[in-house]
């Protein structure tokens, strides 16, 4: 059985997924949010999204958008580990890794020198793209 190939989708169902993930992420009367966590799972700060939260990409990707292009306040210094994306009202979107942009997390901070992060600093959102 190890000959069968592996499950696919067509570029249109993939399109589709996408758009129902933005749709989904933007269902909250305000903009999804991304809440980023040290490994032991403190708060360290929360990213807003714009509303939309992103935009589709031709090469099939949803690019999340921060925003603040400046960047949103960074409430406790640690490294950041783990990101979670909410709707407004609360709903889980998905829930990964985080590292910068030089890393394979599933959301990236701007630059190429780790995640650690400095209270009152500002946290900026890297190119994350959803696929």
């Amino acid at each position: 059985m190890s000959d069968l190939p592996a499950f696919e989708i067509s570029a249109a169902h993939a399109l589709a997924r996408l758009q129902a993930t933005a749709s989904f992420a933007d269902s909250g009367p305000a903009a999804s949010t991304i809440a980023l966590y040290d490994a032991a799972e403190q708060l360290l700060v929360t990213l807003t999204l714009t509303k939309p939260c992103g935009q589709i990409t031709e090469a099939g990707y949803l690019v999340l958008t921060q925003a603040s292009g400046s960047g949103d306040m960074i409430l406790t210094s640690g490294q950041a580990a783990i990101g979670v994306w909410s709707t407004s009202d609360g709903k889980l979107v998905g829930r990964g890794l985080v590292t910068d942009e030089a890393g394979a997390g599933h959301f990236r901070l701007l630059g190429s020198t780790g995640t650690q992060l400095y209270a009152g600093g500002k946290a900026i959102l890297g190119e994350t793209r959803i696929d």
